[in-house]
This record gives C-alpha cells, structure tokens and sequence, in this order.
C-alpha cells in the first residue's frame, strides 16, 4: 500500500511539475491565467520560503531568543525589534501608519545603496585605478590597449552621467549655440548609445539564461518521465 501511495505521489507531482512548467513557459506567447496562476504559486512558495528561513536562521537565534533570555542584556537588539514592528506598518490600511513605516524602509534602502557602492567601489572602481597606474609595467602594445581602454571607459562614464543629467535639466534657448551645449549634447548622445548597449548585454544575457533554464527543465522533465513510463 505504501508502495502504491509513493508510486501515485511520484506520477501526481512530476505531472504537476510538467503542468507548473509549462504555464510559466506559455509567457512567450501571450500572458494567460495558466501563467498568472504558475507566477502567483512561485511568488508565494519563493516568499514564505524565505520568510521561514529568515526567522528560522536569522531573527530567531539573532534576536528573538536572546531578548527572552536577557532582556536587559543587549538594548540594541529592542531597537532593531522595534524598526521590525514600524516596517510592519507598511502592510496597515490607514494611511497615516503606513506611512510610519516608511523610516525603517528608508533607513533599509539606504543601507543597502551604501553597501552597494561601497562594494562597489572597493571591488571594482579602486582595483581599475590601481591598474591603471601599473601600465609602465607592461610591455608597449598591452600599455596602448590598456590605454584605450581606460580613456574609453573613462569617456563612457562620463557621458552616461552626461545623458542622465540632461534627461532632468531643460537648457536654456539662448544656450543652445555655445560650444559647451553643443559639446554636452554631443556626449549626451554618446551616453544614450552606451545605454542601449548595455541594456542590449543585459537583455541578450536574460534571454541566453532563460533558454538555458528552458533546455535544462525540459532535459529534467524528460528524464523523470522516461524513468516513470519506462
């Protein structure tokens, strides 16, 4: 009995993997209730998964039991239960305690933004720097590619900036024939191009994992059901 019982789990849950999968995959046609659905289970399953994990791994053994252990022990831990309790207002209908919950959720993006930059900064912008000063190092042709590739990059970054920068001031009329603008406008173009391109990288790169996570899926569901069928 129990060998038919797992048999039966075996055949209902790969079937329903191959129903699941499909559903998400029927998105490149057009957006259905199939896929709504299929998006809505894997939100879900995706949100309580790390909601449990959090209490389970993080705020239980970090915060929870301590406090009930000591209470007066740390009083920093009150305050980071109290920001918990204010990010939870968010979720309230009234206006004004939702509201509230706004200084935790600022202080968190805020959080997040420095750690950004600072790895940012630390793994990627000082190391470049500190390569670029390196080049008498090299021999002649890898100085002059390194070269290059500095003043391009350089030139990019810098009329990226140029182009958001545009995008939030409006020029004045009567600035318009100055070198300046014309030299502003000329890099602004410049920024937009490298914009598209690296949106282009990211949207090639998206669409090579997806086909990749398809080809993988399909291989994995082929598998279980040759196992089952044969």
């Amino acid at each position: 009995m129990s060998e038919l019982l797992s048999t039966t789990g075996l055949y209902v849950g790969t079937l329903l993997a191959t129903v699941l999968t499909l559903a998400i995959f029927s998105r490149v046609w057009q957006t259905n209730g199939a896929f709504r659905l299929a998006e809505h289970l894997l939100l879900g399953l995706v949100a309580g998964y790390i909601a449990a994990v959090a209490l389970r791994s993080v705020l239980a053994p970090g915060l929870l039991l301590p406090l009930l252990n000591d209470p007066t022990g740390e009083p920093g831990r009150w305050l980071v239960l109290l920001l918990i309790g204010l990010l939870a207002l968010r979720f309230a209908r009234r206006p004004g305690l939702a509201a509230i919950g706004l200084l935790p959720a600022a202080l968190l993006a805020g959080a997040l933004a420095a750690l950004a930059m600072a790895g940012a900064a630390r793994g990627t912008l000082v190391p470049q720097i500190l390569a670029a000063g390196q080049f008498r190092y090299l021999p002649a042709p890898a100085v002059a590619a390194n070269l290059l590739a500095t003043v391009l990059a350089v030139l990019t970054t810098v009329s990226v900036l140029v182009y958001f920068q545009q995008r939030w001031r409006q020029p004045h009329p009567d600035d318009a024939d100055l070198w300046s603008e014309q030299l502003l406008a000329g890099l602004g173009k410049l920024g937009y191009l490298a914009v598209m391109l690296a949106f282009g990288a990211l949207l090639a790169s998206t669409a090579g994992a997806r086909l990749t996570l398809l080809i993988d899926r399909v291989q994995y569901l082929w598998r279980i059901w040759m196992g089952l069928l044969g």
